[in-house]
């Protein structure tokens, strides 16, 4: 029986659990098996003692393995997963082990550092047991890390791996422009750090951790307000500059160079809402023209926990494809019925509710719709205005204006995603540009630009962009945002500039691509200003390493318009 072979062969720890469970309607694949649940260890690369949990069909296998491997299970091992229990009975074990340092496995759980030692050695363990025929792994987010970080080197037996909601492009995730995306990763930092912190309350729940984000100098932040170092994000925090060697050598420079060395088909998934949308993206990007032609893209309407955003009346289709029962049914398809699945890229339309098969996204060549601010009036217009002008606003670090709806929010419940807008004229230190109503659809495909033409009364401040539909109805939801600083205002990527006060200077505000059909009556809304948080850290209008700094001023700030100044937005249209 199974339970002989493992215990003899794996050195396995007594069954605990047996049982049986019947399928969800969700699976079109039907359940074919009984399931056997083992809790045993495995050993680390360096010999800890790793918590590792099985899902079995009941028999003597062999059985291909789907592995999954997790920091955030922090409770005594059992038979608690369902969704788990679905593999086993279709033919299919299911592994999970708790990172190194959590959820009972031995070690110290350091941040992303031991997960490709720890990853292979469980590998080459499944590589060598008899009873396992094959093996796939999956996971998202930082389960997608321990995926990733392993898939240049995989045994034998590895033929595949769906990867959900991350990114091989730490800096792309941590940073747009030297702004450091407050709300996910020093959030993040404070929830899971294995440090003896402890964390002051906060004000309400839709605040949480506002003043540690707010905290200055921000590189002593951990100490000062948890009563604890964390090195590894004090590393994060002080290396704002894509050029810097950190982002590019030791374990993140690993990481990005994996995805072309890939030789297994891959399933990625995406969010258009999903803080690590760049990043995941480019993951697929990079991947060789061979593995792409049996691999998979997928980029739904969602966040990062697979909320659809916005809440529109008449969306019926979004969930037409269900993660779990396409992952469980690719992974079939890949393990059990032992075929290459087909290669396909789907997007979801947001407005026109509609999941898009495409060759490539975003496509190459797209069509622009260039859109112009006005300079007598708060207008959006595709003529460009003659003449010259400016608008003017005040931009003051004490008083930030706070993320309504972005798509690298996290933390913040409330404001992740698409949301209904504040009113028009609602802060005096937002501009607003309004266009005309649209006579007929318009599908945006792709990311968003903004050029904008600014001058500052200081030598370095932030520009921030965010674009709207505002419906016949009145309500307005974002579409994207995105922010630029005149240290990178020409390339987000590039190297540290210099700004002269006063200076009229073009300023590039990237945005995320994304798929969003505007409705005919609809306007398109543009807002800008100098802050977005705690989406993005708070400009001090200081130039320098933001972490570093203990004291903020007031920037005057002008957005100039006109024939020699056109202050646009550009909109690929698909």
């Amino acid at each position: 029986m199974i339970r002989n072979i493992l215990s003899i062969i794996l050195t396995l720890i007594p069954v605990a659990a047996f049982a049986q469970q019947p399928g969800s309607a969700v699976y079109d694949i039907p359940a074919t098996h009984e399931y056997v649940y083992i809790d045993t260890v495995t050993f680390s690369s360096d010999g800890h003692k790793m918590v590792t949990q099985l899902y079995l069909p009941k028999g003597e296998g062999p059985w291909p393995v789907v592995v999954y491997r997790t920091p955030y299970f922090n409770f005594p091992p059992g038979d608690f997963f369902a969704n788990y229990r679905k593999y086993a009975e279709r033919g299919m074990g299911f592994l999970i082990q708790r990172c190194r340092g959590t959820g009972g496995s031995e070690g110290t759980y350091e941040p992303n550092i031991y997960e490709r030692g720890d990853g292979l050695a469980l590998l080459q363990w499944l590589q060598d047991a008899p009873w396992c025929s094959s093996i796939a792994l999956t996971g998202c987010s930082y389960m997608g890390l321990t995926s990733w970080i392993v898939a240049d080197v995989l045994p034998e037996k590895v033929k595949g791996i769906y990867l959900e909601h991350y990114g091989v492009d730490r800096h792309l995730s941590a940073y747009s422009s030297g702004a450091f995306r407050q709300d996910i990763l020093t959030a993040w930092a404070i929830d899971n750090a294995k440090e003896p912190i402890t964390v002051p309350e906060s004000d309400s729940p839709d605040t949480r951790h506002y003043n540690e984000m707010r905290y200055m100098p921000q590189i002593t932040m951990d100490v000062d307000r948890l009563g604890a170092e964390l090195p590894w994000y004090r590393d994060w925090i002080s290396h704002p500059d894509y050029t810097d060697s950190y982002w590019h050598e030791g374990f993140w420079g690993l990481l990005k160079s994996i995805p072309p060395k890939i030789d297994v088909p891959v399933t990625v998934v995406a969010g258009h809402f999903d803080h690590h949308m760049e990043g995941t993206l480019l993951g697929y990007e990079l991947l060789s023209e061979e593995t792409k032609a049996k691999s998979r893209l997928i980029v739904g309407g969602w966040d990062h926990d697979f909320k659809t955003t916005p809440k529109l009346e008449g969306i019926e289709h979004d969930k037409d494809l269900n993660i779990d029962a396409d992952r469980l049914k690719w992974l079939h398809t890949l393990l059990v019925e032992q075929r290459i699945p087909e290669h396909e890229v789907k997007v979801y339309a947001i407005g026109a509710d509609k999941w898009l098969d495409m060759e490539q996204w975003p496509a190459e060549g797209a069509e622009e719709a260039i859109y112009y601010l006005g300079k007598d009036e708060s207008s959006l217009s595709q003529k460009q205005p003659k003449g010259k002008g400016f608008w003017p606003y005040m931009y003051d670090p004490s008083d930030p204006v706070i993320s309504v709806g972005g798509e690298t929010l996290f933390s913040s419940k409330i404001r992740k995603g698409s949301v209904l807008q504040q009113p028009v004229g609602y802060r005096d230190d937002i501009l607003f540009f309004l266009s005309e109503p649209l006579d007929k659809p318009l599908m945006i495909s792709g990311p968003l630009t903004a050029k904008v033409w600014f001058s500052s009364d200081c030598e370095d401040t932030a520009v921030t962009v965010k674009v709207s539909e505002e419906r016949a109805d009145g309500t307005t939801y974002n579409i994207r945002t995105g922010i630029a600083t005149l240290a990178y205002r020409d390339n987000k990527l590039g190297s540290r500039q210099t700004y002269t006060p006063g200076e009229i200077v073009e300023v590039t505000v990237e945005m995320l691509p994304i798929v969003w059909e505007l409705q005919p009556g609809s306007r398109i809304r543009v807002d800008i200003s100098s802050s977005d948080f705690p989406q993005y850290s708070i400009h001090s209008n200081y130039p320098g390493v933001w972490s570093e700094q203990t004291k903020t001023r007031v920037a005057n700030q002008k957005v100039h318009v006109g024939r020699k100044y056109p202050t646009r937005v550009i909109l690929p249209i698909l």
